[in-house]
């Protein structure tokens, strides 16, 4: 069954920064007369506290409301930034449990997508951020349009891309998302388990000593052995500093190095324009091999 039908009712939610000014009408006359969805906007997108829309606690109080309101059949945050993780104390996932409904977003929105998952069981997908990519009412993009509406209308789903790595087929729960933002988890209770997850990568603006650094702590991490499976999307905007730094693909290769599951690279996601959407907590199927690498669900 899909996600939604024609006619239903999604929310646009600020899990972490607020609009700012920007104009959401755009966003809402394409899910309105292209999806033929109907949105109810959360009252605190355009509220300030910082660089937030809104305190921690107003946050999660709005997102609580969202996932309440059973009209609303789907969440999408408008953006992402920062902040998401701060909100993650005051977030009842006991009680965001019992109402399940998607939530979709991408870079600073994967901390309390990792959380709810890790929390409440519930899937979330990563690739997605109205106000981003929604231009003139329109999605510029050809390829994240009907990624956008495939995951919405249809029932499975397969993508294909990307470079084997290490070949293999694999399956399991999907965890991750923007490297930085799931890192924010570490040590703490709303880190999903490792054992048996297919780990989604990608960032975009840091220095590429970080983003090896930030692999490193990734290894380091509980049960990291005991993953089925990595996707790695795009680090998009990721310099050298110097020219011993290395580039990205010095840090993929010693971060992968000595692993024996499958591992796909260089696949469409992340932040760039063209890209797919891919879902956290959900099983997938991944198959990685010279000829052809696919995820599917």
């Amino acid at each position: 069954m899909s996600l939604l039908q024609a006619g239903d009712t999604v929310g646009f939610v600020a899990t972490s920064s607020g609009l700012e000014g920007r104009d959401i009408t755009p966003a809402v006359k394409y899910f309105e007369q292209k999806l033929h969805l109907n949105v109810k906007l959360a009252p605190n997108l355009s509220s300030a506290y910082r660089y937030m829309a809104g305190t921690d606690q107003e946050r999660a109080a709005t997102l609580t409301q969202m996932y309440l309101d059973q009209d609303v059949k789907a969440l999408f945050a408008i953006r992402g930034a920062a902040g998401s993780a701060r909100m993650l104390d005051y977030l009842d996932f006991s009680l965001l449990a019992t109402y399940p409904k998607p939530l979709f977003g991408l870079s600073d929105v994967t901390s309390v997508q990792n959380a709810l998952y890790a929390q409440a069981g519930q899937i979330s997908y990563s690739g997605f951020l109205p106000i981003y990519d929604i231009k003139n009412g329109q999605i510029p993009s050809a390829q994240l349009e009907n990624a956008l509406k495939s995951v919405l209308f249809n029932d499975k789903n397969t993508l294909t891309g990307g470079t084997a790595l290490i070949n293999g087929s694999s399956a399991g729960e999907i965890i991750g998302g923007c490297l930085t933002s799931f890192l924010y988890l570490a040590g703490t209770k709303y880190m999903p388990d490792f054992k048996g997850k297919i780990l989604l990568l990608e960032d975009t603006d840091e220095k590429t000593y970080k983003i090896d650094l930030l692999l490193n702590q990734l290894k380091q991490q509980k049960n990291f052995s005991l993953l089925n499976g990595i996707i790695i999307g795009k680090f998009s905007d990721c310099i050298m500093i110097d020219s011993f730094d290395g580039d990205i693909n010095a840090c993929i290769k010693d971060f992968t190095a000595g692993l024996n599951i499958p591992v796909i690279s260089d696949f469409d996601y992340g932040h760039i324009p063209n890209r797919y959407i891919l879902p956290i907590g959900h099983r997938v199927k991944i198959s990685a091999s010279p000829e052809k690498c696919t995820v599917s669900w």
